[in-house]
């Protein structure tokens, strides 16, 4: 969303849906957005410095750091940013020869920071595969692998 900073005073607040390209944007963290919704307000404060005041909520849908299907992840971002402070978002955002200011890049980074390293949708694993399994210690039995029998032998003969 572009916002004609010459009219920033007269409409100040914004609302509208979110969309990414597939193919263009998206991080390859994110298979994709869903119902993404910005609402907020854009204003100047009383030093001339560009306010972003904005709630972005949304699901994007990122793989399962255990089974890697693609999962639902539920989001809500709080956005209260001074773009004087933000002097490289700021030159990337802001047109100078239009003066506007192009919020889809501040959007997107917050986005970005918001994807969890390790998210799962799965629930007390127990996981197996072929020819292995995981197990926690506690489960751990004191049996020892048949293939390792004749190690135990020869260990035990050291005593």
């Amino acid at each position: 969303m572009i916002i004609d900073l010459n009219e920033l005073n007269k409409s100040n607040v914004i609302e509208f849906n979110y969309e990414v390209k597939k193919d263009e944007e998206l991080d390859n963290r994110i298979d994709d957005l869903v119902n993404t919704e910005v609402s907020g307000k854009v204003y100047l404060n009383d030093n001339s410095d560009i306010i972003i005041d904005a709630l972005l909520k949304g699901t994007m849908v990122i793989p399962d750091s255990i089974t890697l299907d693609r999962v639902p992840y539920d989001f809500s971002i709080n956005i209260e940013e001074n773009l004087k402070d933000l002097e490289e978002n700021y030159e990337n955002c802001y047109d100078i020869r239009q003066n506007t200011l192009d919020l889809k890049r501040i959007l997107w980074q917050n986005i970005v920071l918001e994807v969890p390293m390790r998210f799962t949708k799965v629930k007390d694993a127990h996981l197996k595969g072929n020819g292995w399994e995981l197990i926690n210690e506690k489960d751990q039995k004191d049996e020892i692998d048949p293939r390792l029998k004749d190690l135990e032998k020869l260990l035990k003969g050291d005593d």
